[in-house]
């Protein structure tokens, strides 16, 4: 049983003491939350998580990122370049606290790009932390509404906990020799999937590998990768069966079925589809309309990614 303390920060005052017990931390792991996230224009992040020692004993602030509070006071300590920000795939929570909050977090270790370069296949928090730390994450407020308040005492440990985990694979990766090093780029404002994933998520075989993509499609295909190209196939022959966040948690975890065999086919029965991965992948989807949500808020392809997906998917 991991032995930390959780601070819950919604006040000014709040704000203002947690920043000052940061200047002792010798390093920080970071988490968000996000609710809207496959949709940029709606999306928002709801909290803020940050795991850190003081002397030996771990520490979790967790950070309301609703409740109206200047965030501008922590950017000294997550730019502060002589504390590294541990954070288990960079290229979703950094890219967001910069679009949001215009928070450049730097230097940053990212754990799940350290255990890809270490040769590991299983490169989830979740698969980490098991492998590495001996530690079962409780994975069932995934889905959780991270919009509504007051959280829940479930919640508040669910955050907490994937930021000590991120901050204690950072210091065995360390002692391991794991390099994580992840330069945030400055895209923000572009499509998210535009954004350079040769190193930021697993790759994959790109279109280039695969049959051409035609006409409209071949636009919206442009420099989709493994992990997309898998969604895409699930929303398609599985047309209005998830949400996002159940697709989120399917392909995370479960990896059953159609769906399961589909994501398998395009990155290895082995390899990680890690949540945050099938966020940016589903978003990304969306925001090149390939998939949309209907009425009863489920996820189907539109008629480029059915025919996108007739293309691309093995024979």
């Amino acid at each position: 049983m991991l032995d930390f303390s959780i601070k819950l920060i919604s006040g000014p005052q709040e704000l203002t003491s947690l920043v000052a017990r940061l200047d002792a931390a010798p390093a920080l792991a970071l988490d968000i939350e996000t609710v809207n996230w496959w949709d940029r224009q709606i999306e928002q992040v709801s909290l803020i998580q940050l795991a850190f020692r003081e002397g030996r004993q771990l520490r979790v602030a967790v950070i309301d990122a609703l409740a109206g509070l200047d965030l501008d006071h922590l950017r000294p300590r997550l730019e502060l370049s002589a504390v590294t920000k541990a954070i288990h795939n960079a290229a979703y929570d950094a890219v967001r606290l910069s679009r949001h909050f215009r928070i450049h977090t730097s230097p940053i270790h990212d754990t799940m790009l350290a255990a890809r370069r270490g040769g590991e296949k299983r490169y989830s928090l979740q698969a980490q932390a098991q492998t590495h730390l001996g530690v079962q994450l409780d994975k069932s407020e995934q889905r959780s509404d991270w919009s509504r308040r007051p959280l829940n005492i479930k919640q508040l440990r669910y955050a907490a906990l994937d930021a000590v985990c991120t901050l204690m694979l950072y210091e065995d990766q360390r002692a391991r020799g794991l390099s994580g090093s992840y330069q945030l780029r400055e895209m923000v404002q572009s499509p998210q999937t535009s954004l350079p994933l040769s190193d930021a998520v697993h790759p994959g075989p790109s279109l280039a590998e695969r049959p051409k993509a035609a006409g409209a499609e071949a636009f919206a295909a442009e420099g989709l990768q493994a992990p997309a190209i898998a969604l895409l196939g699930v929303v398609t022959e599985l047309a209005g069966r998830y949400s996002p966040e159940r697709l989120v948690v399917s392909v995370d975890s479960e990896r059953v079925g159609l769906a399961g065999w589909i994501v398998d086919q395009a990155l290895g029965a082995e390899t990680d589809l890690d949540e945050e991965t099938a966020k940016l992948a589903i978003a990304g989807l969306c925001e090149r309309g390939l998939v949309k949500l209907n009425a009863a808020r489920r996820l189907e392809a539109t008629a480029s990614g059915v025919r996108l997906w007739g293309q691309l998917k093995p024979a």
